[in-house]
């Protein structure tokens, strides 16, 4: 069975009738059957895919009258006029429900709506109206009910969504890894999660420019030590010793590391759109005081373990 294609529609309207133009040549063997909610219609044409089988169905935003309707088919397309049941109605689409369909255009030409300033029966163009349109977009922006493009805040919003969503992935194939393996787990999480921690904290230093060009209104003190413990920690210690990579240690480590971020970047990104919530407000700032000491206590262990080898060797 030869598969059918979608031609482009392009339609418009006035207060009586709708237009459809089918741009499709040389059609053959149509089939068109209008009634008052849809059009269906196929035929063997010319369009922009060549020569094959075109159909397109149409459900109606409003019903139209399939008695005064009509089509007509010339060498260059098909064209259609429906009726509309009502009188002086101005349909907002074509279809009855609100979809895009990407074959479905509107006809410039035949596009009119009623002049809602003029009482009488006078059309005016699609233009204009869009014109019209703008102009009010126009005042509301100079009013201050729409807001430019906010660089800024996009910026911080999609910085610490991408941190996010790296640190959930680490935190959540670490639980899942130690749910299948048990105890073996905590020996591969450098293996498992490795290059996944090291970029998130590469990309971390960005943290440190924020507050240099005004991106953010905290110094730049506080995430250059705390980015600099933890870029010690992974790149000088754990990256170069493979004995720390397969210490359960280190598993434990991540883990504190990825949960401490999943309360901290949620926080930060919410707090840049002024979104407050105050259950994640008091878990970031009530946290730290707990996985701070541990998360410290496990660097210090790595630490001890690297110089114990180092002398060891």
């Amino acid at each position: 069975m030869a598969e059918f294609l979608s031609p482009f529609v392009f339609w418009g309207q006035n207060s009586k009738s709708v237009s459809l133009r089918v741009d499709l040549r040389d059609v053959k063997n149509e089939t068109v059957n209008i009634d008052e909610n849809s059009i269906q219609f196929d035929a063997t044409a010319v369009g922009l895919k060549g020569n094959h089988k075109y159909k397109f169905d149409i459900d109606f935003y409003l019903p139209v009258d399939p008695k005064e309707s009509s089509y007509k088919v010339t060498e260059k397309c098909v064209e259609f006029e429906l009726k509309k049941e009502g009188e002086d109605e101005v349909w907002p689409r074509l279809t009855e429900k609100q979809v895009k369909l990407p074959w479905l255009k509107i006809d410039f030409d035949k596009f009119q709506l009623e002049d809602d300033s003029d009482n009488e029966n006078k059309n005016v163009s699609t233009t204009k109206f869009f014109k019209s349109s703008l102009k009010k977009m126009r005042r509301r922006k100079r009013s201050g009910n729409i807001k430019p493009f906010d660089f800024k805040l996009t910026y911080t919003l999609l910085y610490n969504l991408f941190q996010f969503v790296g640190f959930l992935f680490i935190f959540v194939k670490l639980q899942y890894q130690y749910y299948q393996h048990g105890e073996e787990a905590k020996k591969i999480a450098f293996e498992d999660v490795g290059s996944q921690i090291m970029l998130c904290q590469i990309i971390a230093v960005l943290e440190i420019i924020h507050p240099m060009i005004g991106l953010v209104k905290t110094g730049w003190i506080a995430p250059l030590a705390q980015v600099f413990g933890i870029n010690f920690i992974l790149f000088v210690l754990i990256f170069q010793e493979q004995q720390l990579q397969h210490a359960p240690v280190t598993w434990y480590l991540f883990t504190v590391w990825s949960f401490i971020e999943l309360v901290r970047y949620p926080y930060y990104m919410l707090s840049s759109a002024n979104i407050d919530i105050g259950l994640l407000t008091w878990l970031r700032y009530t946290l730290w005081i707990p996985l701070y000491p541990i998360g410290f206590l496990l660097e210090g262990n790595n630490e001890l373990s690297y110089f114990s080898n180092a002398i060891l060797r």
